[in-house]
């Protein structure tokens, strides 16, 4: 379950689903030294594409909040009541004793493979979701990552894959001293995969209109993903995301499987 974390000077919660013609991130921020109250809706739709701010009365108002279990909100022109079903796949990435001692900017919790049911509407376009997979996440923490790569994907041209990762580089207690951390969650049908870096070496090289995140693991092939991205929007915070875009799994020199719609942020 999701809990807040009321001494960290930030908290975001959110979740990314891409359900046919409509694409969607939604994040519930926390500013505790700034007392703000925002969120953030990033959509792709034949209606449009845009990025909305809004601010709240209260982190998570009883009209426009997420659980582990349900979704209900409204910002700008986007509408949304969304059932969420996780699967039992739930991730806390930490290499102990960095969490415990609050080495780093940021700790996270989140589910990488979820189901949605229910609706989205943006302007006159809704769409109907039924069991459609995505993700849900929240992370916390001092500050954000001094270098953020996120990329997150559930709709392959074959069934039952699925890939949410992680690249980043962390402040160690705020310092201007960084160290490299990653996370990657790779489902391909029964088989599940959870790579941590730095047990495992994982980077990345490129920008975010073409990248390419490589995983090496000890006795293992290696992994990347091939990225192409378009459409960017502005987060703030000098980060760029967008919902779409293409992208190849591969093990070794072997095509997996591609990706037609995922989201990134860098």
């Amino acid at each position: 379950m999701f809990t807040t974390h009321p001494t960290a000077n930030l908290e975001y919660w959110f979740f990314k689903v891409n359900a046919g013609p409509i694409a969607l991130i939604v994040d519930w921020i926390e500013r505790r030294k700034l007392k703000e109250h925002v969120i953030r809706a990033s959509i792709h739709s034949p209606y449009k594409r845009e990025v909305i701010f809004e601010k709240l009365a209260a982190f998570m108002p009883g009209d426009n909040f997420m659980t582990t279990q349900r979704t209900v909100g409204q910002v700008g022109e986007i509408s949304w009541e969304l059932e969420i079903a996780p699967n039992g796949d739930w991730f806390k990435p930490d290499i102990f004793p960095a969490g415990l001692l609050k080495m780093t900017d940021l700790l996270s919790f989140g589910a990488p493979f979820v189901t949605f049911t229910g609706w989205i509407r943006h302007g006159a376009q809704q769409t109907i979701l039924d069991r459609v997979p995505g993700s849900i996440t929240q992370y916390w923490g001092r500050q954000l990552a001094a270098e953020w790569w996120w990329v997150s994907a559930h709709q392959f041209d074959q069934k039952g894959i699925a890939v949410e990762g992680t690249i980043l580089r962390s402040r160690v207690w705020g310092l201007p001293m960084q160290i490299p951390l990653a996370f990657l969650y790779l489902r391909q049908n029964d088989k599940k995969d959870f790579i941590i870096a730095p047990a495992n070496l994982a980077r990345v090289r490129g920008t975010p209109e073409e990248f390419q995140v490589e995983i090496r693991r000890i006795g293992r092939e290696r992994t990347s993903l091939i990225c192409k991205g378009r459409e960017y929007g502005d987060f703030g915070d000098q980060i760029v995301n967008t919902l779409t875009g293409a992208m190849e799994l591969r093990e070794g020199n072997r095509v997996i499987a591609r990706a037609i719609n995922w989201h990134c942020r860098a």
